[in-house]
């Protein structure tokens, strides 16, 4: 299988183990990632201009469907921001006719059929959870670990379908198959703080130290993300001593699943530093 690999903006930057972890992942799977010249996908501007956002994603679909391709992205924002711009262009006639006007300018065309898959999604339906079991080598030891779903994806579900925004369930069957604990805290659900983060700092980091906080109550051991400005958020704490971890440690959801399908330490992480307990065989 085939298909376009949209990245975003932060995780060339900021993120490169997601990327690393992703690539790798999806190569053990036999999925060829290819890499097209897209723009952002928009959400940075949504506030700022509506149409531009707009605009700025279906021209992306433009491209993948250029060359023939679906997308995937392993970041719930880029991914939320795809389905809302999907959305809105199919039921806006007049906005359509305008980004379909300046998609024309650059000799580009949308027809409405490509489509956009997150990581998540791509496992449980794309590959399959019985399929994907079958390709785990090692069962990693039964830590407990919580899920931070990420706000993007889940809501609202008459956008994005991911999965049920009140009771999901897709993370926590996906990261069962590993062999780690997934244990139920109060907050997996509950925004991370990361998007208020410039505009009000105190309240984004007061929704920081309570996540650290619920997740310890729980009696997890690691935190684990699937969305780019969620594990940004989480490692806030390594440049900001006024939030207390708990001693926890936030791991992408690629590193844990790579482990598990015995891909190696150095394929998952720039650094090869992966914690050791989670990484041997059970």
């Amino acid at each position: 299988m085939k298909l376009a690999y949209f990245s975003g903006c932060k995780i060339p930057f900021y993120m490169k183990d997601y990327d690393l972890s992703f690539k790798a992942v999806m190569h053990h799977l036999g999925i060829e990632l290819v890499e097209l010249p897209f723009n952002c996908c928009g959400y940075p501007v949504r506030g700022d201009s509506f149409e531009i956002s707009i605009l700025s994603a279906i021209k992306n679909f433009a491209i993948a469907q250029k060359h023939d391709l679906d997308m995937i992205t392993p970041c719930k924002c880029c991914f939320g921001q795809f389905k809302h711009a999907q959305f809105w262009y199919k039921t806006q006639p007049a906005l359509k006719e305008k980004i379909d006007d300046l998609l024309a300018l650059e000799n580009l065309l949308w027809e409405g059929h490509t489509k956009v898959k997150h990581l998540l999604s791509f496992l449980t339906h794309d590959i399959g959870l019985e399929k994907l079991g079958k390709q785990i080598q090692k069962r990693l030891p039964p830590r407990n670990v919580v899920v931070q779903y990420g706000c993007h994806a889940l809501r609202p579900f008459s956008v994005t379908g991911f999965d049920n925004p009140f009771v999901p369930k897709i993370f926590e069957q996906l990261l069962g198959l590993t062999g780690v604990k997934v244990i139920d805290w109060s907050k997996s659900t509950e925004c991370c703080g990361n998007p208020i983060l410039k505009s009000n700092q105190e309240l984004s980091l007061k929704i920081l130290q309570n996540k650290f906080n619920a997740a310890q109550k729980a009696g997890a051991d690691y935190i684990c993300t699937a969305c780019t400005h969620c594990q940004m958020q989480y490692e806030m704490v390594k440049s900001d001593n006024t939030i207390n971890n708990q001693n926890l440690t936030t791991l992408l959801y690629t590193q844990i699943l790579g482990a598990a399908l015995g891909v190696s330490e150095k394929k998952l992480s720039e650094t090869g530093r992966l914690p050791e307990d989670l990484f041997k065989d059970e």
